[in-house]
């Protein structure tokens, strides 16, 4: 017990293997859900780091549910303010956490992971011939039966013997790889019964009755596979010797794993919520463990009129993160300022707040209120090698899919974008930027982060400008990494190469052209700006994260 107190208090010290860990969530992703957390999404939100930072589940089961969680957000207030039950009562009974805790204890073997193999209501793979198997072993029993009348039927039963025993070591490692899962279903069981018994006020517990009895005469059946290893460490290695024989002349393995491929079909249902029931409960144990390690706050959901609030939010990826507040109702949300000022930081930030809001009730903030939102990003694109894409195209691809999703469902979705169609030249940049974010901001909460200070001007009627900044001095430079109102009225890009030591001829030339370039007219877009709407605002390139860019 004080190991496994011990062990809750931080994120499970293991290496994830994501694609058995997202095995669950790969096998149900198609079932209805009110979101699906894309790929793109879940890497700019460092979806693996964050995962690994929650992770403070005790078995495979859990893990996998919990991974599943953090990408099938909900839109479900009763819920969500049943897990948040769930987990405030994990955090602060440690009777009920202990018994949690040890039941779960019981489901920690690897092959756990494969458990999901039985979910789908699917019959295992059958092995090729099992037709032939109760043949064999009928025959083999009837010669060696008919031989104490007729002695020449046991060169029959010789016969049979060879050809069972061939056919049983041909299918034994098929039977091994399939009945692998089938192995856990005791564990499971046990695990489920345990915290059924516990009488844990939690609703998927109290549903178990049944699928557990139903699971109790299977788990009989499949406990045959195992008893080969219980033998050989508990009895005379000749008993287990004779039972060894006895599946290898009668097929024993292969009649059995016909029984069980049809059976595991059947129950798959009960399986499937014994299954998630136990997840439930060591993912709330996991939440309650991440509150417990992290300032954090029960997200309040609110009709859309009302917007999206937060108070000092972090991103708990951030060591030390600066904590921001932000209010986004009505018009979106442009950001400006020069690199590492923080600008993606506080993106990530108001995602990873939405996200945890609608699938584990709890915000790293002081408070937050938004309604149901879906969250999608374009923060960290690349080209594609492999499919010959620049990286202009993959930007446009991406946007045009976001376009698509906002038409379909209006007024559903959170976006957060860096720096849109950085992949061309200035002049088309802003055009298709202005053009993009005008045409989303009526059908989503939009905010948008850029380097071009036009695109205020131009968008002053549905945005508002925020902007963060730095301060350059001869000896150093600092970022404060806090949110503030309007654009940004200053540049320091070229002066912080000279703090880099750049070769003072490069900061000379650099600085000059820069004065030369901000006295000329700016280039037409699709909708000119008049000559005082070109203030500029942030030169330096594009913004990356301090760490996690």
């Amino acid at each position: 017990m004080r190991r496994l107190e011990a062990a809750w208090h931080q994120p499970a010290a293991r290496s994830r293997h994501f694609p058995v860990v997202a095995r669950y969530y790969n096998q149900v992703q198609h079932e209805p859900a009110y979101q699906r957390l894309p790929d793109q999404t879940w890497e700019d939100l460092n979806g693996e780091l964050l995962f690994g930072l929650l992770d403070a589940t005790v078995s495979p089961v859990g893990q996998q549910c919990l991974y599943h969680r953090l990408r099938s957000p909900l839109a479900d207030e009763a819920a969500l303010h049943e897990f948040d039950a769930a987990a405030t009562l994990l955090a602060q009974q440690p009777a009920a956490r202990g018994q949690a805790l040890l039941a779960l204890d019981q489901l920690t073997a690897h092959e756990a992971y494969y458990l999901t193999d039985l979910l789908q209501g699917e019959p295992l793979p059958t092995l090729p011939g099992a037709r032939f198997a109760p043949l064999l072993a009928l025959g083999l029993l009837a010669t060696l039966l008919g031989g104490f009348w007729l002695p020449a039927l046991w060169l029959g039963t010789l016969a049979f013997a060879l050809t069972n025993a061939v056919f049983h070591f041909w299918q034994r490692p098929r039977i091994q790889r399939t009945v692998r899962p089938l192995l856990q279903l005791g564990r499971l069981r046990r695990a489920g019964r345990a915290l059924h018994r516990a009488a844990l006020p939690l609703r998927p517990l109290q549903l178990l009755a049944v699928p557990l009895a139903q699971l109790g005469a299977l788990v009989r059946q499949v406990t045959f596979f195992n008893v080969e290893a219980t033998l050989q460490s508990d009895m005379a290695a000749a008993v287990s010797l004779v039972l060894d024989l006895l599946k290898m002349l009668l097929l024993l393995d292969v009649l059995l794993y016909a029984r069980c491929r049809v059976a595991v079909q059947q129950h798959a249902p009960a399986i499937r919520t014994v299954f998630e029931a136990v997840g439930y409960v060591d993912c709330a144990l996991a939440v309650a463990s991440f509150r417990q390690r992290h300032a954090t706050c029960v997200p309040h959901f609110g009709p859309a009129a009302e917007g999206i609030q937060m108070q000092a939010a972090y991103n708990p990826l951030v060591p030390g993160c600066v904590p921001n507040d932000l209010t986004l109702a009505g018009p979106g949300v442009l950001l400006t300022g020069s690199n590492m000022a923080g600008k993606t930081t506080f993106m990530r930030t108001l995602g990873v707040n939405a996200l945890l809001a609608q699938t584990i009730a709890s915000c790293p903030a002081t408070a937050y209120r938004a309604p149901f939102c879906r969250v999608l990003t374009s923060l960290s694109l690349a080209d594609s090698l492999p499919t010959g894409k620049s990286y202009y195209l993959v930007e446009a691809e991406t946007m045009r899919q976001l376009l698509l999703a906002c038409d379909a469902a209006l007024g559903s979705y959170l976006l957060l974008l860096d720096e849109l169609f950085k992949g061309t030249n200035t002049q088309e940049r802003i055009a298709a930027n202005k053009a993009v974010l005008a045409y989303l901001q009526p059908r989503s909460w939009v905010v948008a982060a850029t380097h071009d200070g036009e695109l205020g001007a131009l968008l002053q009627s549905s945005f508002v400008e925020y902007h963060f900044c730095e301060t350059v001095t001869d000896e150093d430079w600092y970022f404060d990494f806090r949110l503030k109102a309007g654009p940004l009225t200053t540049r320091n890009a070229i002066r912080l190469l000279a703090r880099l030591h750049y070769p003072a001829q490069v900061v000379a030339e650099a600085q000059a052209l820069s004065a030369t370039l901000a006295t000329r007219p700016q280039p037409s877009s699709a909708q000119p700006p008049t000559p005082g709407e070109l203030d500029a605002v942030a030169d330096s390139t594009s913004c990356e994260d301090r760490s996690f860019e």
